[in-house]
């Protein structure tokens, strides 16, 4: 029979016992550098000795953090580290998916790198330069994963010299120039670049390919189809459709309320039974809106009602093949494999091109980007940047060009 852990009140961890007559302490002591919890074990002949030698690890541990007299030996690798570490210990002061994302970023624009491995306290404003450059020069990343980095890296050094752990901080002198740089990289790369989006062509015979295969094939690929439809009808993100539910719509006044997003991060808390956890929180840049939906829209959105298996008022519109609540992390793998039947070639990828495919087509009807970015839920700058494609795109003999129209 499994031996049960001994709780104690909070914060003095669980003691079991050991066959060989000893007793093992568990307890959290803050979190590791990846963001998970810290889990300090102590196995002794009693429970105070258990203790005794806890006090002992936790004295090592506190020891190690950082700060003025240890973090000259500390890479800047392990600074970064450090200031994430300092801000998942604070509630609240960094949300699950941001702190997914500034991981990522140290673990792969900075760790791998010569400059990540060089001591904090040494590293000079050049060697900053250098290293942004040289994220520049590769052809693998974007100006928006460059520019993280770059602000990973000053805020780690600005976070050190307020608790006084440094006195210098190497991105002072070149960050200012480096944003600059970076911003016209980035208004360079949108002027070159063609926004995708799906011709009147490509979104009949996405229609046609949903409607067609409905009602003849597994029910979740009906409700998935159904969904890449009310995507493109409603310009809405996958992670408000994950989070939806049946509450949200009213068939009276034909509206919808958009007020979360679902997506999954890192899980961080004490039960690590799952590396990754949902979350539910508010949507993005807290654009709650309530949605007047199209004809379209409204059959689809019936339809799925009409074929889902769970249409209380808390279910969720848009499940998984376990009628469960679906995620957005797999989304695009699924929709990706709908584009490949419905015939598209690997231009057309992702549920975003759905998105810049509804805002333009309001664009095109002559809708003011105001009124489309209040619908969308999104600021006027980022639909004109990133939503709104100017060209059309003319399927002939066989190719695919775009092509700036005057309507």
């Amino acid at each position: 029979m499994k031996e049960k852990h001994t709780r104690r009140k909070n914060g003095m961890g669980s003691i079991k016992p050991l066959p060989n007559g000893k007793c093992q302490l568990k307890q959290q002591h803050g979190y590791n550098r990846n963001g998970n919890p810290r889990i300090l074990t102590a196995t002794g002949t009693s429970e105070n000795d258990c203790r005794k030698i806890m006090r002992k690890k936790i004295y090592e541990v506190e020891n190690a953090a950082p700060n003025a007299g240890n973090i000259s030996k500390k890479s800047l690798t392990e600074l970064c580290y450090d200031h994430l570490e300092h801000h998942l210990s604070r509630k609240d002061m960094l949300k699950p998916k941001g702190a997914d994302r500034r991981e990522s970023t140290i673990r792969n624009q900075i760790e791998p790198y010569d400059i990540g491995k060089l001591p904090a306290s040494s590293v000079t404003s050049n060697d900053i330069e250098d290293h942004i450059e040289m994220l520049i020069s590769s052809t693998t990343l974007s100006i928006s994963s460059i520019r993280k980095a770059l602000d990973v890296i000053n805020s780690a050094y600005k976070w050190a010299i307020g608790r006084q752990y440094l006195t210098y901080n190497p991105c002072t002198d070149k960050v200012k120039d480096l944003k600059k740089r970076l911003n016209k990289l980035d208004e360079r790369n949108s002027s070159d670049g063609v926004i995708v989006v799906l011709s009147d062509s490509q979104c009949s015979t996405l229609e046609n390919y949903v409607w067609n295969a409905y009602g003849n094939q597994a029910l979740y690929n009906d409700i998935l189809g159904l969904s890449v439809l009310f995507l493109l009808y409603t310009g809405i993100r996958v992670g408000e459709l994950c989070a939806l539910r049946w509450s949200d719509y009213s068939p009276v006044t034909k509206t919808l309320d958009i007020t979360k997003t679902r997506n999954v991060s890192k899980n961080r808390s004490n039960d690590t039974s799952k590396s990754y956890t949902p979350q539910e929180n508010p949507v993005k840049n807290l654009h709650s809106r309530t949605i007047v939906l199209s004809d379209k829209a409204i059959n689809v959105l019936e339809t799925l009602r009409r074929i889902s298996p769970k249409t209380e008022k808390d279910d969720y519109i848009m499940i998984s093949r376990c009628f469960g609540p679906s995620n957005p992390s797999n989304y695009d793998y699924v929709l990706n494999k709908l584009y490949k039947k419905a015939g598209f070639t690997a231009e057309v990828s992702g549920a975003h091109v759905l998105r810049r495919t509804f805002a333009t087509k309001l664009y095109d009807e002559g809708l003011r980007v105001e009124k489309i970015a209040n619908y969308v839920g999104d600021t006027v700058p980022t639909v004109i940047k990133h939503y709104i494609s100017p060209t059309k795109r003319l399927f002939t003999d066989g190719s695919v060009k775009n092509a700036v129209s005057l309507d």
